[in-house]
């Protein structure tokens, strides 16, 4: 597989842009969804962001067989989500980091999740690519 022309450069970026909108649309719309369970609110929607990003980076890793997607996908998420995080002119966006004096963690959490996975997958990826070549 052709990974280091720069049409196959483009075509990983846009590929990793195009599941960027797509983890950042799902994850801010279902990053409060909880399930309650004997009394316990189980954070559902953190669970599924984070296990989706990391499908998605496995997803781009295995269908372009380069690390590019994976890291352009980490860099861009964050700024994907800053307009629908914070205050806008109306009060709060989708994700307002305070609601009446009230911390959202869970969009502080939602937001770290999509940054660092994608990095974290990287990371994983690396060592055991490391681990192959030495044995």
């Amino acid at each position: 597989m052709d990974t280091a022309t720069i049409a196959a450069r483009i075509s990983q970026v846009l590929s990793a842009l195009v599941v960027a909108v797509i983890s950042v649309l799902l994850l801010v719309t279902m990053h409060r969804l909880q399930w309650d369970v004997l009394g316990i609110g189980l954070p559902v929607g953190l669970l599924f962001g984070a296990v989706f990003q990391a499908v998605c980076s496995l997803f781009l890793w295995a269908s372009t067989g380069s690390r590019l997607p994976v890291l352009v996908l980490g860099c861009i998420w964050g700024l994907m989500v800053m307009p629908l995080a914070g205050n806008g002119a109306g009060g709060g966006v989708l994700m307002p980091a305070v609601l009446g004096r009230q911390p959202q963690y869970s969009g502080w959490i939602i937001q770290g999740i999509g940054v660092a996975v994608p990095f974290v997958f990287l990371g994983a990826q690396m060592l055991l690519s490391r681990r192959r070549v030495r044995r």
